[in-house]
């Protein structure tokens, strides 16, 4: 028996008219590493919930076809029951959260699960060891950061130990270590304990090559379904920009190799060494942060951190977990004021937060962008609201309820509420969460546009390829300072823990850069 089973599942939300899953067929063995990958709101988080009940004992609607989970019919089982078989990370972890301390939230499932307090302790403490996390236990929940949320989140359903996991974008909001630690983590249990694992991921650099099966998922439809490499001959045709960044370079090389890692893509590669980093002149700064020093809690989010924001670049703020780049970001778009320090020039900051409910306050998403042109006549601003949502890929989307979206849509939605005032410093907080790679070579390219037009734009991440495409600079942090303001961003190629997948590879830091090396070196050896 399989672990998973979809037999013709059919699903739409409730008012919707189409199909969030369209005739999905699926089986997933036991043991198996299974990676879902596809266009925001294609069906992966719709899939994965479907398999925990939630769809549609929780979110309603109607659903034909059979869910099994471990043989258990979602449609005779409530979700409280299927739980006892397979957790799900969310890909909103703040939503996950319920107990005001992390340890009572990592042993609030066991408690669910009538585990005796004996086994409570170890279990707990184990599950936050596993994901880096015992130096949190006695914090608030409310006080830690989006990858510290995160990781909490995903300790509370590894301390239940079914023996089903399912994910969704579970590195979205960790640092590259952090991510690096986490899959590598979700592959020991697969491998070591046979734990059934379902990850949607947009991030597939570190992934797509340890699966053992890749599921290409398309308009609520099974596009494919089979072995990596297979999987990467079939993208490479369609769509690219959901392979890892090492394999997008060799495919815009026109390269009939598909390395699937950076170990394979060095070995392949004429690999460069990366060019000294060019001085950057110092241009105006619309805001600069000075020696700012903040508390947050019981901890100093920021200790003495100075750093500006350089008009008409889009500049990288990147960072560990817990480091400081939320509140630096918070404080330079003038909606935190620091304890000690000064700010120059944030009036008229805009900031895009990494949780898009936090901006979701409308009806319609059409009513959401405008409401920030409340002011203007509504000959003006009617078209302005329709470019910004023609810019964002949400036209189709007007009249839709900003809740009946998916994460990366309503991830677009809250960055177009905000650019649509053109504000001269944007703050984008972890914007790709949720977000397909070829929504993140708009997104970049967008940036790029709107610091052209003589914004400042400040971009906090911990999706270091995207960082690469899609930032003219890099500001490092780490313990609430700033280490590097405004470096070049060639130091992503010289850097130990902020170097971007190609990088590693070929010692370029865009994939444009690297697929220009690897082309040149074809025409050299004759390939």
């Amino acid at each position: 028996m399989a672990a998973l089973t979809f037999q013709d599942v059919r699903y739409a939300y409730p008012g919707q008219h189409g199909r969030a899953l369209d005739g999905v067929s699926l089986d997933i063995e036991r043991g198996e590493l299974v990676l879902l990958v596809g266009a925001s709101g294609c069906g992966k988080s719709t899939l994965l919930r479907a398999a925990l009940g939630l769809v549609p004992h929780f979110h309603g609607g109607e659903l034909a076809g059979r869910v099994l989970v471990d043989g258990l019919d979602t449609r005779d089982h409530r979700p409280a029951e299927v739980a006892r078989h397979a957790g799900l990370v969310f890909q909103d972890p703040e939503a996950q959260l319920v107990a005001q301390r992390v340890r009572s939230e990592v042993a609030f499932g066991l408690e669910s699960l009538g585990e005796t307090p004996a086994e409570l302790g170890p279990r707990t403490q184990e599950a936050l060891m596993a994901v880096g996390a015992s130096h949190l236990a006695e914090r608030e929940a409310g006080t830690l950061s989006g990858g510290e949320q995160q990781r909490v989140a995903i300790a509370s359903i590894l301390a239940m130990g079914q023996p089903i996991l399912l994910m969704d974008e579970p590195t979205s909001q960790l640092d590259p270590v952090a991510a690096e630690e986490l899959l590598g983590l979700v592959v020991r249990i697969n491998r070591d304990r046979g734990i059934t694992v379902v990850l949607a991921e947009h991030r597939t650099g570190r992934l797509f090559g340890e699966a053992d099966r890749v599921v290409v998922m398309e308009q609520g439809r099974v596009a494919f379904s089979g072995p990596p490499p297979a999987a990467a001959a079939h993208l490479a045709g369609t769509a690219p920009w959901m392979l890892p960044p090492v394999t997008q370079a060799f495919v815009a090389a026109g390269r009939v190799e598909l390395p699937l890692s950076v170990r394979e893509a060095r070995r392949l590669a004429a690999r460069a060494e990366p060019a000294a980093a060019a001085a950057v002149p110092r241009e105006p700064c619309p805001v600069l942060v000075e020696k700012a020093w903040k508390r947050r809690g019981e901890v100093d989010a920021l200790r003495g951190a100075t750093a500006g924001f350089t008009q008409g670049r889009v500049t990288g703020l990147l960072g560990e977990n817990g480091a400081g780049k939320t509140t630096l970001a918070l404080v330079a778009a003038g909606l935190l004021a620091p304890d000690r320090g000064r700010i120059r020039g944030s009036a008229g900051g805009g900031y895009v937060s990494q949780n898009p409910a936090h901006h979701l306050i409308r009806e319609t998403v059409a009513d959401e962008v405008a409401y920030a042109l409340r002011g203007l006549p509504a000959a003006e601003r009617g078209p302005l609201v329709t470019a910004e949502l023609e810019r964002f890929g949400l036209a189709p989307l007007a009249y839709r309820h900003p809740r009946d979206l998916s994460s990366g849509e309503r991830q677009r939605l809250a960055i177009a509420s905000v650019t649509v005032m053109r504000p001269p410093l944007l703050v984008l907080d972890e914007p790709t969460r949720g977000m397909d790679g070829a929504r993140k070579l708009e997104l970049a390219a967008l940036l790029h546009t709107l610091a052209a037009d003589g914004a400042a734009v400040a971009l906090v991440t911990h999706d270091i390829d995207f960082a690469a495409e899609a930032c003219d600079l890099v500001s490092t942090m780490a313990g609430g300072a700033v280490l590097a303001d405004r470096a070049p961003l060639d130091l992503l190629a010289h850097s130990t823990f902020f170097a971007s997948q190609v990088a590693l590879a070929c010692g370029r830091v865009t994939i444009a850069q690297a697929s220009l090396l690897l082309a040149e070196s074809t025409e050299r050896i004759g390939v």
